[in-house]
């Protein structure tokens, strides 16, 4: 449901988005922008589904539980995934959105699998 709210907040980035103008002064701090504030909230809310999930998604059964260096592999691919999707949408908000849901995607993939040994240990027993 996290990963899902973060996602939903990412879509408001991108319908709020307006590319920046370099010709006028600024009308307003880029701090309350709607785009700035959707990315950011974003990032936040999947870092947090990402460090809320991270004991159980790094535990034996889940995917690259045992080694880091296949996990930052993971998260690097993903994060070129995400940033490649979301790069047409919200232009530089997307290297703060596709990090944040690449970790809570890796961390989601790694809670799954871990669900799945579970379960098919549970069927042998």
């Amino acid at each position: 449901m996290g990963f899902a709210f973060a996602v939903a907040l990412a879509f408001g980035a991108a319908h709020w988005y307006v590319l920046p103008s370099f010709r006028g002064s600024a009308t307003g701090s880029l701090w309350v922008e709607p785009d700035f504030l959707c990315s950011l909230a974003s990032g936040v809310v999947a870092i947090a589904v990402g460090a809320w999930s991270g004991r159980a998604a790094t535990g034996p059964g889940a995917t690259a539980a045992g080694s880091l260096l296949v996990r930052i592999v993971i998260w690097v691919c993903l994060t070129l995934l995400f940033l490649a999707l979301w790069l047409e949408h919200v232009f530089l908000f997307a290297l703060l959105i596709a990090p944040a849901h690449a970790f809570a995607c890796l961390r989601l993939i790694g809670l799954w699998s871990r669900w799945r040994t579970d379960r098919a240990w549970l069927r042998r027993s």
